[in-house]
């Protein structure tokens, strides 16, 4: 018998489709793109230009990757996870079209700003900046970035679902085994997440992959099937890509060595640490030279209001010099004075030029200690506002059924782009006010289960009486992932900038899907005992 060759296969045709869309890229970019190639006039054109070079010739590969990919997965992949992939994503592309050109709110048009020159985009992590631009290079239209998200997120959907539903490999029944389909296909049609993977943000990818790496690692650690680089780069993106998930540098490597006993997984802790920091370098320098300390003050300009306000009326002389530090880098008359008007930290941070001052990086590290300190001083004050704050975390920022009507400069510059017209702008309002609960005369007003239906409590909830439950079982791996995903809720907690959604959007995704994969091994153990009897019954 002739040996199969082991190792990846090239499949040439792949590789030709490639090159040529390599090659029409140079043509599909001046759609969308604005850079500068091959211009040697000035220093600065010339700098661009091997900018410029760079990137294409790492789109070359990454392109060379998709169709490698794709081929791939036509030819090799389990007919279970190419019907879940195509299927999902038909769905996703309908709802796209729907409500085309994609759901876009704020942030998200500077980093499409930034992308279409090349630049990175600090304030949401250069990574996304980086996807965004290669997506644009594969689709060179705004939804573009959509699209290839929700293909990201299909192909992931499928791939759990394929790993939930492999890990009990006894028959149980075609009608049972595709209840237990349908039911690891329900938390991926909530609302909350078609809403979600229509939303060309961080978040949207980021939970996604966070689900995938535990997933992977609660299926897949005894087999070791997976190439060595597989989890570390996956756990190094999940770990740099949004700031709250940085523990993950502690928890990954800790969960390695528990799973492999401190042996069989050294390489890959040290890779994963390798990836993190090339990963995580990049983000802190561009920080720091774009932003400064600003994007670490929005995590504490929320409580900080409420914390001044209880300083002020007690008026002692510890808080008079601890207000004296906060005045420093905000203006405590400012704070005041926004608290009377019944604005939030993060309102007056972005409608309040005269909130902020000019500070040192030492007048920082003292604002810092005396927020601190306040927080010891007036416990009560700051775990008031952040129960609120989290009881509220409800919020979806901005009425995007507003772009195609309002004069908003971002809105304006959007419309400039190609293919950004939505197909019915009817259509797409009423879809989007569907998707998140809204009453379709006005978007303001919410039904009366919006803010169940659009709240991470239920899945906290969720998440800790599954752990408790596999704490009693002594279920060691399970519970160990899920606290780590769980490690994120404090952290959220004490640092979430504004009352959405979003930030716990992760730890939504992750509990509804424990709460379906527990009915599901439910169904499968009755399935299973149901057969074991009748087959008892036939043998007497």
């Amino acid at each position: 018998m002739k040996q199969e060759k082991k190792g990846l296969q090239l499949y040439k045709t792949a590789l030709v489709i490639s090159c040529v869309h390599f090659l029409l890229s140079f043509w599909t970019d001046h759609f969308i793109f604005r850079y500068v190639v091959f211009d040697f006039s000035s220093a600065k054109n010339i700098v661009k230009s091997i900018e410029t070079c760079g990137v294409k010739l790492v789109f070359l590969f990454l392109l060379i990757a998709v169709w490698q990919g794709i081929f791939y997965v036509c030819k090799k992949a389990d007919k279970t996870f190419k019907r879940v992939a195509f299927g999902y994503f038909l769905l996703m592309l309908v709802l796209l079209l729907l409500t085309w050109p994609g759901i876009w709110r704020m942030d998200e048009f500077g980093i499409l700003t930034s992308a279409v020159q090349l630049f990175p985009h600090f304030w949401q992590n250069y990574i996304t900046s980086v996807f965004y631009i290669y997506a644009l290079m594969l689709f060179p239209f705004p939804a573009g970035v959509i699209l290839v998200q929700i293909i990201c997120i299909s192909l992931i959907v499928a791939r759990l679902v394929t790993l939930c539903l492999s890990a009990e490999p006894e028959q149980i029944g075609k009608k049972k085994k595709c209840l237990c389909y349908l039911l690891m296909l329900v938390p991926f049609l909530l609302l909350p997440v078609l809403d979600s993977n229509l939303y060309p943000m961080r978040v949207s990818m980021h939970a996604f992959l966070e689900l995938w790496l535990l997933a992977e690692l609660y299926f897949n650690w005894k087999k070791n099937t997976m190439p060595a680089w597989y989890l570390p780069v996956l756990a190094a993106v999940v770990t740099v890509w949004r700031t709250e998930a940085i523990y993950y540098v502690v928890c990954f490597p800790l969960l390695l060595l528990w799973m492999g006993r401190g042996k069989k997984y050294r390489k890959q802790i040290l890779l994963y640490l390798m990836c993190t920091v090339i990963l995580f370098v990049p983000q802190k320098l561009g920080e720091k030279i774009t932003s400064g300390s600003q994007y670490e003050l929005t995590s504490v300009v929320l409580p900080l209001v409420p914390l001044v306000e209880a300083a002020h009326e007690t008026d002692t002389a510890v808080d008079r010099q601890l207000l004296a530090e906060i005045d420093k880098v905000v203006s405590v008359e400012v704070t005041l004075e926004g608290a009377r008007e019944g604005k939030t930290g993060i309102n007056l941070f972005w409608s309040r030029p005269d909130f902020q001052r000019s500070y040192t990086d030492k007048e920082f590290a003292s604002f810092k200690q005396a927020y601190y300190k306040l927080i010891l001083r007036y416990p009560a004050v700051f775990l008031k506002e952040r129960f609120e704050t989290f009881v509220s975390s409800t919020g979806l920022l901005e009425n995007t059924t507003e772009l195609f009507t309002e004069s908003v400069p971002n809105y304006i510059t959007f419309r400039q782009y190609p293919l950004s017209s939505p197909i019915s702008d009817k259509t797409r309002t009423a879809v989007i006010k569907g998707l998140e609960l809204r009453t379709q005369k006005d978007y303001t007003q919410k039904l009366a289960v919006t803010d169940l239906v659009y709240s991470a409590l239920p899945a906290v909830l969720i998440l800790l009486v599954a752990s408790v439950i596999l704490l009693i079982r002594k279920k060691w791996l399970p519970l160990f992932l899920l606290l780590t995903a769980l490690v994120k809720v404090p952290l959220v907690f004490l640092t979430a900038p504004s009352r959405l959604f979003m930030y716990y959007y992760s730890v939504y995704l992750i509990g509804y899907v424990v709460l379906f994969y527990s009915v599901c091994l439910l169904t499968q153990k009755k399935a299973k005992g149901s057969k074991t009897v009748r087959q008892e019954a036939a043998y007497e």
